[in-house]
C-alpha cells in the first residue's frame, strides 16, 4: 500500500495497511516516482569551477607523498613511548611512596611497558616499508630507557632497590679487630 503527496511515495508499514487511518510512522520511498508525476527535474549546469577534461596527477607526486606518509608513520611509533612519559610522571605522583599493593602493580606495570616494547620493536617497525628508519627506532628504544628509568627512580623512592650498606648487612663480614685495648689498675713505678 502506498500513499501518494506532493509527488513522493509513501509506504505505509504492515501493520497500518487500513484505510482509515495513515498513523505516524511512515517511511518516504526517495527511489521511486508517483505514476502521474508532471515533474520532471531540469537538467543543471556544472558547479563553478568543475571541470570535465582534468588532467591525471602524476605518479611520482604521489610516491613522494606515499614516501612523506612513511617517514611521519614510522615518526609517530616512534614517539609513542615519549607520550607516556607525563602520564607515567602523574601516575608516579599520585600512589606515592608507601608500599601496598596498588604502587606495588603501577611500579610493576611501569617496568612492563617498556620491556615488552623493546622485546618486540623489531616487530613494531617491521610494518613500515624500507630500512631507513634507524633514527626513528634509536629514538624509540632510548625513550623506553627513559622510561624504565623513571620506574627505576620510583623504586628507589619507595626503597625497594638495595643501594644502601644496611641492605646488605647479611652478606657483610665481621670486623676484624686492629688492636685490642685492655683496661687495668695505673703501674707507677
Amino acid at each position: 500500500h502506498y500513499y501518494i503527496t506532493n509527488n513522493l511515495r509513501i509506504q505505509i508499514p504492515w501493520w497500518q495497511k487500513s484505510d482509515k487511518s495513515v498513523g505516524y510512522r511512515w517511511k518516504i520511498d526517495f527511489n521511486g516516482r508517483a505514476k502521474n508525476s508532471w515533474h520532471n527535474p531540469p537538467s543543471l549546469a556544472n558547479p563553478i569551477g568543475y571541470c570535465d577534461d582534468f588532467e591525471r596527477v602524476p605518479d611520482h607526486e604521489q610516491e613522494d607523498n606515499n614516501a612523506h606518509l612513511i617517514v611521519k608513520r614510522s615518526w609517530d611509533i616512534a614517539l609513542v613511548p615519549l607520550k607516556q612519559v607525563p602520564m607515567n610522571l602523574f601516575l608516579m605522583y599520585m600512589i606515592g611512596n608507601t608500599l601496598s599493593l596498588f604502587p606495588i602493580i603501577m611500579t610493576v606495570m611501569m617496568f612492563k611497558s617498556p620491556f615488552s616494547s623493546l622485546f618486540s620493536y623489531k616487530t613494531t617497525f617491521q610494518k613500515l616499508e624500507g630500512s631507513h628508519h634507524i633514527l626513528q627506532k634509536m629514538v624509540f628504544i632510548l625513550s623506553n630507557f627513559v622510561l624504565i628509568a623513571m620506574a627505576l627512580y620510583k623504586c628507589n623512592a619507595m626503597g625497594l632497590l638495595p643501594i644502601h650498606p644496611s641492605d646488605w648487612i647479611a652478606f657483610a663480614l665481621p670486623k676484624t679487630r686492629v688492636e685490642y685495648a685492655v683496661g687495668g689498675p695505673v703501674l707507677m713505678s
